[in-house]
């Protein structure tokens, strides 16, 4: 090969011509072969399917399963009202911090007044 061989002087242009569209039909060629189409309307099918059921079960979820929770009924709620508040603690703290002494109030009192995250 010439050492002194200057690519410069052939440009860009390529010595081989292609039909127009040549690229798309070999793609078009290969998947027809290959059997891709037939593959990706199975597919497509598949999906639509697949889509159906999860629609329908959704629907039937959101028609059907509100019937199967429990109600109220205005007797529990006459039940929940004859209740004594004032002898049931509600909150478990409640009965922690009154055995708690005076020094350990002021403690904890000095702990959340220097807590970062709660102020």
């Amino acid at each position: 090969m010439d050492k002194d061989f200057d690519f410069d002087s052939i440009g860009k242009q390529t010595p081989y011509r292609t039909s127009d569209h040549f690229f798309e039909k070999v793609q078009q060629k290969v998947m027809v072969r290959t059997g891709i189409e037939q593959r990706r309307k199975k597919r497509r099918l598949q999906m639509i399917i697949a889509t159906t059921f999860a629609a329908a079960a959704m629907l039937v979820g959101i028609l059907f399963v509100p019937s199967f929770l429990p109600v109220d009924s205005p007797s529990s709620d006459a039940k929940v009202l004859a209740i004594d508040h004032a002898t049931i603690s509600t909150d478990p703290v409640d009965s922690w911090i009154k055995n708690l002494s005076d020094e350990e109030l002021e403690e904890l009192v000095s702990f959340s007044e220097n807590d970062i995250f709660l102020n």
